[in-house]
């Protein structure tokens, strides 16, 4: 299996579990909340924010740009 394969497997994997969670959210499964609802928590401090800005900016350089 090459790493390109490997890698798409665990980003599909974890878009996967995203999903099964929002879906167990927005079905009431009691410990778990709709993503929306997560991300209006997380948005609502100015330090979330620029902590989730910085990650994506670091994600992106390390692994989106080539």
């Amino acid at each position: 299996m090459t790493p390109y394969a490997v890698l798409l497997g665990g980003y599909v994997g974890l878009l996967a579990a995203a999903l099964a969670v929002d879906v167990l959210g927005r079905a009431r499964f009691e410990p778990f909340r709709p993503l929306a609802l997560v991300l209006e928590a997380a948005l609502a401090e100015r330090v979330t924010r620029w902590l989730i800005w910085i990650a994506w900016a670091w994600l992106g350089f390390h692994f989106l740009a080539r």
